[in-house]
């Protein structure tokens, strides 16, 4: 018991929501479509995780392949080396919740090693929610991802997200802003 106790706090700690009992079920987003979620996504706003520590400007590349099966293609920079670095994913929409995905590692990584992501909201055009949450042991871990079409959200999108978030009872305290600045961006040649 003391060792769950130990792991929320230490998850807490280090800004992640968690909490003790099974992952909370927000609801998905209605009718989610594969087809219109397709293209570029950046990262605008996640909550606080070590790989924030080694990762900026993390972009997205969906590419429909059928019905219910995308490919993701994760650019970011590498804090460690300032140098480009990316990741490939492949994610299969639930056929009787779209919005319900399951990504796992294209390679790598052991092929059973796949992680819930829920779409709680998008537009297609502007936005989207993206929350996923583990469970460890007797406890669970949230995260949730705000990606864009567009490198920035202005503060009225951004409010307007929170309050999406809040309706969702989806905690938006450990969101953190990621830049997506051309100066922060910038790979190191050397």
């Amino acid at each position: 018991m003391w060792a769950q106790v130990i792991l929320v706090l230490g998850l807490s700690a280090t800004a992640l929501s968690a909490g003790f009992g099974s992952c909370p079920e927000p609801k998905v987003q209605k009718d989610f479509d594969l087809e219109k979620f397709a293209g570029t996504w950046y990262l605008i706003e996640a909550t606080a995780n070590p790989e924030m520590l080694v990762r900026k400007c993390s972009q997205y590349l969906v590419e429909k392949k059928s019905a219910n099966k995308a490919s993701l293609l994760h650019k970011f920079i590498s804090t460690i080396s300032q140098k480009s670095k990316s990741e490939f994913y492949e994610f299969t929409t639930d056929k009787k919740e779209p919005g319900k995905l399951e990504v796992s590692p294209l390679k790598g990584i052991i092929s059973t090693l796949k992680f819930p992501v829920r779409v709680l909201d998008t537009d297609y055009d502007t936005y989207a929610i993206l929350y996923s949450c583990k469970k460890l042991f007797l406890a669970y871990v949230e995260e949730v991802f705000i990606v864009a079409r567009a490198k920035t959200l202005d503060d009225t999108k951004k409010t307007e997200l929170y309050s999406i978030l809040k309706k969702k009872d989806v905690s938006q305290k450990a969101l953190k802003e990621v830049s997506q600045s051309d100066k922060d961006c910038k790979e190191n040649e050397s």
